[in-house]
């Protein structure tokens, strides 16, 4: 019964970004099989998620989908700063955050070359699109998409190093 659940989430490719850990816990513990309950052993559960986990970080896709969400949070920060009604300690929170992103930013402005930076930037921050950017800069779409993944991946190394060095092992 047990092997048959995890067989299913990883055939359905389940992510752990889509759903929280509660949530999967709480799927997992009630399985209705046949009008009988069955609950699953918390061991298993933890070993169920502790290897969707490493999984997740060998393909590299956890620390893409961390940066991407920072992203998101860094622009959330800023429209937290410019509106008034915002509280002061929330302000104070997302100045740091902020600050913590543009040390990131400048880091990646001085590993990338100016052109790979600014793709990334436009697409990413100001949310440009691929035809504007590829417009601009005379350049070809995928070109642009080619650029703004190199620069994310790079953004990922200098926001997540440990994760990094454990894909490498």
């Amino acid at each position: 019964m047990v092997l048959e659940i995890i067989l299913h989430l990883k055939k359905n490719k389940f992510s752990l970004s889509c759903i929280g850990v509660k949530c999967f816990l709480y799927q997992c513990s009630f399985f209705i099989f046949g009008g009988v309950v069955n609950i699953l052993d918390e061991a298993v559960i933890k070993e169920v998620l502790k290897s969707m986990i490493i999984e997740k970080i060998k393909d590299g896709g956890l620390v893409l989908e961390l940066t991407k969400r920072d992203i998101e949070k860094f622009k959330h920060c800023l429209t937290l700063i410019k509106d008034d009604s915002t509280p002061a300690n929330k302000k104070r929170e997302a100045a740091k955050f902020i600050k913590s992103m543009n040390d990131g930013l400048k880091r990646l402005h001085e590993i990338t070359g100016e052109r790979e930076f600014a793709i990334f930037y436009n697409y990413c921050i100001e949310g440009k699109t691929r035809n504007e950017i590829a417009d601009a800069l005379n350049i070809d779409i995928s070109t642009v998409a080619r650029n703004k993944e190199k620069a994310l991946k790079k953004l990922s190394i200098i926001l997540y190093p440990e994760i990094n060095i454990t894909n490498m092992m």
